[in-house]
């Protein structure tokens, strides 16, 4: 910056006015954002620049993602904590006051992203690039998107100026993606004490299910999500040469018991969301699965709309209990029969569904003593109620912004960290709203990924819109 010197006490006054008009520049910059076009031109910036950040994990490296929104939040004036958790590795935890009528919301996000692999997608990963209308990189969807939604709605509330009566807390962690050890679960363990107070927490979830064409379908509300039992099948026998084979030998042993637990796969279980769930988006199908879903008690019993019904994986998991086959270990050399076979299968159980139960039945299916069965993880996931004020603040926004579209209870099959804090008795719910169709969800977890910035846009509108009728 240049300054003419006209005269030397005058200049020295205009230095230091305009060095405090520098130093303010961010404040008096963020205080005046408080309408949705200067909104989303500032939440697209802080996107792209999320996105650079390589907070994959392993190793996550995520205390640079807690730095970077630390900066904003403390630019507009908003204290926020980094949370060390591990070696680089950190929570970012902000709060803004109300007057504590009602108890607080949390909104909470994760830092971490699973790995890319730059040579498979068409541009690269850690570049927070905007092609073709679309905002390109690793967590443009899971989650890095929602976060800064969640962020910049937040920062809109604060900036409008209006009395809110409750708090609203900001918290993103690190290592959801690999278990929370150093993420949720170790805040939870270590910091409760923070958000003990609050009533709801916002986490991803599910989203708005849209056709190809980005017409929403409906509006889907993640209230439960199924329990993870992850178990091992051990089989012994005898050694032997292979050229003399054993009836009994571990592998036969262990090969006919997993056999038997395919054939006899979970029956149907239809809880009261689920049927909800059906029941409502019956409306957005055609044909023979538009019955069904009216009536999907019925349809379940009818063994070939069963069948049809279990073609689409996603909507057919929140029907039973899930086995999948993980995992086979076995032998050291091809002429030799093992003394030792196991097995991992990856089991998603239903709400209320107890493990012990579960294991049960597993032996039962099985039939055979001689198969050892231990747990080798088991993390529960409880479920939320969806008669609350903040489910109905979504159905009220979703009937603004997207009328006769219906807003409904779901029970996803994976796993998130509100389960964490349902622990806490904290009532959770997992909903990016964000249109989301097959294409764009595909690249999740895979290549490409990527999220529409008008897509994105109406997020940051959704977001602010549900906030604003349950903090007033």
């Amino acid at each position: 910056m240049f300054f003419y010197v006209i005269g030397r006490q005058k200049t020295l006054i205009n230095v230091f006015l305009l060095i405090a008009l520098f130093i303010s520049m961010p404040k008096v910059f963020a205080a005046q954002i408080s309408n949705y076009p200067d909104a989303n031109k500032e939440a697209i910036n802080y996107l792209k620049e999320y996105l650079k950040i390589n907070t994959t994990n392993p190793p996550g490296n995520e205390k640079l993602g807690a730095e970077y929104l630390a900066n904003i939040f403390q630019a507009n004036d908003i204290e926020a904590k980094i949370l060390e958790t591990g070696n680089n590795r950190a929570c970012l935890y902000a709060r803004i006051k109300g007057t504590g009528k009602k108890r607080p919301i949390i909104l909470l996000n994760h830092i971490d992203v699973v790995p890319a692999e730059a040579k498979d997608w068409q541009y690269p990963p850690f570049a927070g690039e905007i092609h073709d209308g679309e905002i390109w990189g690793r967590g443009a969807l899971d989650m890095k998107g929602f976060g800064i939604a969640q962020l910049e709605a937040m920062l809109m509330l604060k900036r409008s100026g209006k009395t809110i009566d409750r708090d609203i807390i900001f918290l993103a962690t690190p290592d959801e993606e690999a278990g929370a050890d150093f993420g949720a679960k170790y805040f939870v363990e270590h910091h409760a004490e923070l958000v003990k107070d609050a009533e709801f927490l916002i986490n991803e979830g599910f989203f708005i299910d849209s056709d190809n064409k980005g017409k929403a379908r409906y509006w889907g509300v993640d209230v439960a999500e199924k329990s993870v039992l992850w178990l091992k099948l051990t089989a012994l026998g005898d050694a032997g040469h292979a050229s003399m084979p054993l009836k009994d030998s571990s592998t036969n042993r262990l090969v006919k018991a997993l056999n038997k637990i395919i054939e006899n796969s979970p029956k149907a279980m239809v809880l009261p969301a689920v049927n909800e769930y059906f029941k409502q988006i019956s409306t957005t199908v055609d044909g023979p699965l538009k019955q069904d879903y009216e009536n999907i008690s019925a349809a379940v019993e009818k063994p070939a709309r069963y069948q049809e019904i279990l073609k689409d994986k996603l909507k057919s998991s929140m029907l039973r209990n899930t086995i999948s086959l993980t995992v086979f270990k076995a032998g050291y050399k091809t002429n030799v029969i093992p003394g030792e076979a196991s097995a991992e299968i990856d089991c998603r159980l239903l709400p209320g569904v107890k493990q012990e139960d579960f294991i049960a039945q597993i032996k039962n299916i099985i039939a055979d003593p001689a198969i050892n069965i231990s747990v080798l993880d088991w993390q529960y996931a409880g479920a939320s109620p969806y008669d609350t004020d903040y489910f109905k603040a979504i159905k009220v926004v979703a009937n603004a912004e997207s009328p006769n579209t219906p807003v409904v209870p779901v029970i996803v099959p994976w796993f998130t960290d509100s389960h964490w804090f349902r622990d806490l008795g904290i009532i959770a719910y997992g909903f990016q709203p964000f249109r989301i169709d097959a294409e764009h969800l595909g690249t999740m977890h895979g290549k490409n990924e990527r999220i529409q910035i008008d897509v994105f846009l109406e997020g940051i509108k959704n977001t602010y819109k549900v906030l604003s009728k349950l903090v007033n």
